[in-house]
């Protein structure tokens, strides 16, 4: 079964959260860790969430491939997206009003555990099983595994 996540950035222009689906590996240990540290950099989030809905989440934002090529991937250590190499037209993004917003999504529309939002700079993450809606610095969480 699959851990699912959405990755969201807050856009600097006032405009909402842009968000993605994640479907593999959403859990701490695995895209937290990726994100904390390799997706620090605004472009690269950028980047990221350019390639709309993904399967799966690596180090590197990679170049087109098949999308079961599983081999390939994990030799380039990148990511699958459901638009660039399977070609799904509706797999984009979301752009979502607020950080409430982005909750529901993940629960209603997604079925997300987890939801990574980076924002002013820095990762957090929402896990769904808490009930506060609120984010905690990502950073802090992976500390706490350690």
């Amino acid at each position: 079964m699959a851990t699912r996540a959405v990755i969201g950035k807050l856009q600097t222009d006032g405009s909402g959260i842009k968000a993605i689906y994640l479907h593999s590996d959403g859990y701490l240990e695995h895209a937290g860790r990726i994100l904390d540290e390799h997706y620090k950099d605004e472009s690269k989030v950028d980047e990221l969430l350019a390639l709309g809905d993904l399967s799966a989440i690596d180090k590197n934002i990679g170049n087109k491939i098949e999308f079961g090529n599983y081999k390939l991937r994990a030799e380039n250590e990148q990511c699958v997206s459901y638009c660039r190499d399977r070609g799904e037209k509706y797999a984009h993004f979301d752009l979502l009003d607020s950080e409430i917003d982005l909750i529901k999504f993940a629960k209603r529309s997604c079925d997300a555990e987890y939801v990574y939002m980076f924002a002013f700079g820095y990762w957090y993450v929402y896990s769904v099983e808490d009930n506060t809606y609120e984010f905690v610095e990502l950073e802090n969480e992976l500390y706490v595994l350690k």
